[in-house]
């Protein structure tokens, strides 16, 4: 049994809160939404992008969060926790950008969110990189192969 550690905790409260609301967000497109929103259908629009990313960026901060605390720690785990870090701001700035704007508000931290998710994916290859490399280090050092 794999015990979380209070960063993964944190981690996956936040996805599963993020995920809910993403899901809670589409629905309220495809149902209410054009209706109330000054912007009309292209708040309906803006949502259905913001949704989609808020989703897969979710994803990936799981999928982050897993890989950081199945490998060892090192400078590809605290790695790897940044790159879960940036997803966190990708997933409040980008898709918060496009919620806002459907109703007249500013969208000026769009492109620091996509700036962040991509900064994430980096890292996260990074991470992964440097994890793997320091695995291999510790294996050699055991004589393991």
């Amino acid at each position: 049994m794999m015990k979380l550690s209070r960063f993964a905790a944190g981690m996956f409260a936040f996805a599963g809160f993020s995920g809910l609301l993403a899901v809670a967000l589409a629905a309220f497109a495809a149902h209410a939404l054009a209706a109330i929103a000054p912007t009309g259908d292209q708040a309906v629009s803006w949502f259905h992008e913001a949704t989609a990313f808020q989703t897969t960026h979710t994803l990936a901060l799981v999928l982050i969060t897993v890989v950081a605390e199945r490998v060892a720690p090192g400078k590809g785990q605290r790695v790897l926790r940044i790159a879960a870090g940036f997803m966190v701001a990708a997933v409040v700035l980008f898709p918060g950008a496009l919620y806002s704007v459907s109703f007249g508000g500013p969208v000026f931290t769009a492109p620091y969110g996509g700036v962040a998710a991509m900064a994430g994916w980096a890292l996260f290859g990074v991470g992964a990189w440097f994890a793997s490399r320091e695995s291999h280090m510790d294996s050699e050092s055991h004589g393991e192969d």
